[in-house]
């Protein structure tokens, strides 16, 4: 069993309890994400299966999709209300001024990454830190906000909540955007709901829930979705068939063997490379040093 299964998490496990489930039902311990969701959001989470685990590296970068709440007139621990309160204040900024600084979180930005996270410092993840009470300076990473737009603002409990719609690069923490527009609006703000709508291709329309998959895995398989078409914003390269040995050997793959492929690819660039039958093979790199050619990284052909 290989493929990728798009799950709508539910509020409440961890992303790592999503993949312990998906492991006893499937039977299948080669099991990955490409992107954790905090317990407290909900949303799609883009599960790997089997072999589909090597072609990681190019869904956790792909852009994401979240409808996120914010309240303002407080600061928690872990930039959400699942923390510990830090501040409260009773000004809160007003529509106007909200919608008048959301520009200026457009675009390549930096974000200082929050202590309760999975991000490594020195070979240690910061919640893990942060649970032993450490806090340590953490460099600031540059992520791209497509799009950060005002949807809705309500009170309720006495402060102002507003709803927004971002679109960012893999890697972005959101809550982490939402602090830091509270600190720009004054007062702060805590990310108190979040639902992931789309990762890359996939949206909540390809979502499936974990209690509508069923105990075995013929559930899980049939609702399998193919790795071809998860990449198919890569071009093709197609091979003759006496050269698939070359794929599964890792060996290059020079004009002699490749019948169609992009002859203006920038070096480096990723091709997926397949037969004259549609067969995906894997994906390789572009060459062209000497002539063109394409160089095998990640093989799935069996």
């Amino acid at each position: 069993m290989e493929g990728i299964l798009v799950i709508d998490k539910p509020s409440g496990p961890t992303s790592h309890d999503i993949v312990d489930i998906l492991r006893r039902k499937s039977g299948i311990k080669r099991i990955g994400h490409t992107g954790t969701l905090d317990p407290m959001a909900t949303g799609v989470m883009v599960v790997l299966i089997g072999r589909a685990t090597r072609v990681s590296r190019f869904l956790e970068l792909e852009p994401k999709t979240y409808i996120a709440e914010a309240t303002f007139g407080i600061t928690t621990d872990t930039q959400d209300i699942t923390g510990e309160v830090l501040s409260e204040s009773a000004g809160m900024p007003d529509e106007a001024t909200i919608k008048r600084l959301l520009p200026d979180f457009a675009g390549d930005i930096l974000q200082v990454p929050p202590m309760v996270s999975a991000v490594k410092i020195g070979g240690k993840k910061l919640y893990k830190l942060a649970r032993a009470g450490h806090e340590v300076e953490r460099p600031a990473r540059g992520v791209h906000i497509f799009r950060f737009e005002f949807l809705e603002s309500f009170e309720a409990e006495g402060r102002l909540k507003a709803v927004f719609e971002v679109e960012c690069s893999g890697g972005t923490y959101v809550r982490t955007l939402i602090h830091d527009l509270g600190e720009r609006a004054g007062g702060g703000a805590a990310l108190s709901a979040l639902r992931r709508t789309r990762v890359g291709r996939f949206g909540l329309e390809h979502a499936l829930t974990i209690d509508a998959l069923g105990d075995d895995s013929n559930s899980i398989t049939e609702h399998l979705l193919s790795v071809d078409n998860a990449l198919d914003h890569l071009a093709e390269a197609t091979i003759k068939t006496d050269a698939v040995a070359f794929v599964k050997n890792g060996r290059l793959l020079d004009e002699d063997v490749l019948i169609t492929y992009p002859k203006d690819a920038d070096p480096q660039s990723y091709l997926r490379i397949k037969t004259t039958d549609g067969e995906f093979l894997g994906l390789g790199r572009v060459r062209l040093s000497e002539g063109f050619s394409v160089a095998p990284e990640v093989v799935l052909a069996q």
